[in-house]
């Protein structure tokens, strides 16, 4: 492994880990739980309070219980109990109100259902969170469910073009981000497992990612597809998105004891590139030409950008920890100043104004997710040091 010499971003990096484990986490484990109608809240006002009114997409709560279950895995709390309750309300509830396998999409405030679709980007989540919760509760029904729930995925999804429709009814356009999910989530399953069948799986994504996902010419990741896997034109592009498979491919390079793909690096320098200059953030959107389609940053864009940087860090290239550590400031100074701590705003314009007008809780996920990699990064670098 590559060692490191210490740098600033040690301050950062313990600022954004102590916000997400000492504020963050609990505030949403008190705040985000609906004790009374079950799982979460699909978001909250300013002042913490929860928006009762709004639907909830049952991916919100393996969302979330991922986010418990890791920072359970990484000894910042013990929710255990939570993850567990959690689970229950998933399997108990929205899987067999309809009587039909899989888990429905989304559920009215009171808890009725309103869209009985099964969604590829929903079970990609729900195979992460249950291995998760595996990891953290050692319930072996829990990663069988897991593992039912992939064999679900197959059965109603698989498409003999390539990868997975986006549900159990086919729809267009076909989208990249639900398979970049399935092989978060095969990742997950097989660090659950042990299973290498699972790791393999991920790796014939990451094939589909190099020959049908990103241009044969540029290397830049498009968006949506036709039934064929062909890119729909003009072609959308979301930079985080990119750092994200940057983050993941790494990831499964880590797994694998190889090293990454070249897709990984070239991804990530795409993602470099579109944080226009005086900006300092991802932008939400832009066309194949690069011109700005969505002219605005949301939080989670910058959570996969760090992530990605803090991989390209560990793989030897020193200046990404100066990125980093640059990037965890400006999150500070941007993002989090908010009155109440365990809260962000999670949107702005390319002025700086801000654009959101209440907090969801599906930014947990991504928020856990980085925290808990920026300490699994700093804690490599000091044992290597010592």
């Amino acid at each position: 492994m590559t060692q490191h010499k210490p740098t600033s971003l040690h301050v950062q990096a313990y600022n954004f880990i102590n916000l997400c484990r000492d504020d963050i986490v609990p505030f949403w484990a008190n705040h985000g739980v609906d004790r009374k109608q079950g799982g979460f809240y699909e978001r909250l006002h300013f002042d913490g309070t929860p928006d009762l009114r709004t639907a909830r997409r049952l991916r919100v709560t393996s969302r979330q219980i991922y986010a418990f279950a890791h920072a359970s895995v990484a000894g910042w709390v013990d929710e255990r109990a939570l993850v567990n309750w959690a689970v229950d309300y998933l399997v108990s509830t929205p899987r067999h109100r309809d009587g039909a396998p899989g888990f429905v999409h989304l559920l009215d405030a009171d808890g009725s259902i309103c869209d009985a679709r099964r969604d590829l980007y929903d079970h990609a989540f729900h195979i992460l969170a249950l291995s998760w919760a595996y990891r953290a509760t050692g319930d072996a029904q829990i990663l069988a469910l897991a593992i039912e729930t992939l064999a679900f995925v197959d059965e109603a999804m698989g498409c003999v073009k390539g990868g997975w429709q986006e549900g159990d009814a086919t729809a267009l356009p076909r989208r990249q981000n639900p398979h970049m999910h399935m092989f978060e989530a095969l990742l997950a399953l097989f660090e659950a497992s042990g299973d290498t069948a699972y790791l393999n799986r991920a790796g014939d994504i990451a094939v589909l990612l190099a020959e049908r996902f990103t241009d044969q010419k540029t290397g830049l990741l498009f968006e949506d597809f036709d039934d064929d896997l062909v890119p729909i034109r003009p072609a959308r592009i979301e930079p985080g998105h990119m750092a994200e498979w940057c983050w993941l491919l790494h990831k499964y390079a880590a797994l694998k004891a190889e090293a990454p793909l070249d897709i990984a690096l070239i991804l990530g320098k795409h993602a470099d590139a579109l944080a226009p200059k005086g900006q300092g953030f991802l932008l939400d959107g832009f066309d194949e030409n690069l011109n700005i389609l969505t002219p605005s940053r949301r939080l989670w864009g910058q959570t996969e950008w760090l992530k990605s940087m803090l991989v390209r860090f560990e793989a030897g290239n020193e200046g990404m920890a100066v990125m980093a550590d640059a990037l965890l400031g400006r999150m500070h100074s941007s993002y989090f100043e908010t009155t109440t701590p365990g809260l962000w705003m999670d949107k702005f314009d390319l002025q700086g104004v801000p654009l959101a007008n209440h907090v969801p809780a599906s930014i947990v996920y991504h928020l856990a997710s980085a925290a808990t990699e920026v300490e699994r990064v700093m804690t490599s670098m000091e044992e290597s040091a010592s």
